[in-house]
């Protein structure tokens, strides 16, 4: 039987007791005998049928049973999100380019925002990656700037939604609700190989694409954070964790432009992005 990330740790991994929802495990670091919170080990995410409408995050809300089963979120969870959330939308007033939101959300994940108690710093790094049983409410969102497509929870490919969530909350954060970034391709990176226009002087807040090797439908997507060489550094959502304990967040990863798995396909610009 073959079992995802999220029923091997429900069935295999934690009981039925109340740490079936832990949202971390506790380890014992053998150096200096401190406990330690680690993220967990990943599987490849699941993939979404193609031509199915993508609810938003508050009809999805009103879908989910009384009581929520291991893959949703409990509802303090995403009461929890819309808190942490108010302070994504005081930072982004008066204006920011989609590279700054997501160097915020990056900050986040770092527990590096100025003035964090100790308790959002720690709920901010936890909402900015996958979960391993139920869904992060904040990714789910990400997707409520996409059209066509139904994630499934946190583990469906979500670098595109996290790149048009950017764009939507800079184009908002300068009083436009209009949807210029591409809405109707849906929440696939290969939406993204027609956005603006291709350019060979990339710089830090272009976008930049990958295409698979074999599956042209499939790539990833994200900002250009700095390039060294033939390496790529992106900013960018869904991309592992540099541990073994985690895999889909938001961070700074490398991409090597000649990759055979992961081509580079091209460098994009907008004026939105700016």
């Amino acid at each position: 039987m073959n079992l995802n990330r999220r029923r091997a740790l429900t069935v295999g991994i934690v009981s039925a007791s109340s740490a079936v929802f832990a949202p971390w495990i506790r380890k014992t670091n053998a150096q200096n005998n401190q406990v330690e919170e680690l993220d967990f080990e990943f599987d490849a995410p699941v993939q979404w049928p193609v031509g199915e409408a993508i609810p938003t995050l508050d009809q999805y809300e009103k879908q989910l049973d009384p009581i929520t089963g291991p893959e949703n979120p409990f509802r303090s969870e995403r009461k929890r999100a819309a808190e942490l959330l108010r302070e994504m939308d005081e930072f982004t007033k008066g204006g920011k380019s989609p590279y700054q939101i997501a160097q915020h959300f990056l900050a986040w994940r770092q527990g590096i925002v100025q003035n964090d108690s100790d308790q959002d710093r720690k709920d901010r790094r936890y909402f900015t990656r996958e979960w391993p049983v139920r869904g992060n409410p904040i990714i789910m969102g990400f997707f409520d700037a996409t059209g066509f497509r139904t994630p499934v929870g946190d583990t469906t490919y979500w670098c595109a939604a996290f790149v048009s969530d950017c764009i939507r909350r800079s184009l908002m954060s300068r009083g436009n609700n209009k949807r210029l970034w591409p809405y109707n391709e849906g929440a696939a990176s290969a939406a993204y190989r027609g956005f603006g226009s291709s350019v060979n002087d990339p710089k830090k807040g272009d976008i930049v694409v990958f295409q698979n090797n074999g599956e042209a439908w499939r790539g990833h997507v994200g900002f250009v954070h700095a390039i060294e060489g033939n390496i790529i550094r992106v900013l960018g959502g869904n991309q592992g964790a540099q541990n073994e304990y985690n895999g889909g967040e938001v961070n700074v990863s490398p991409f090597n432009k000649n990759s055979a798995r992961l081509k580079f396909h091209s460098f994009r610009r907008s004026d939105i992005l700016a």
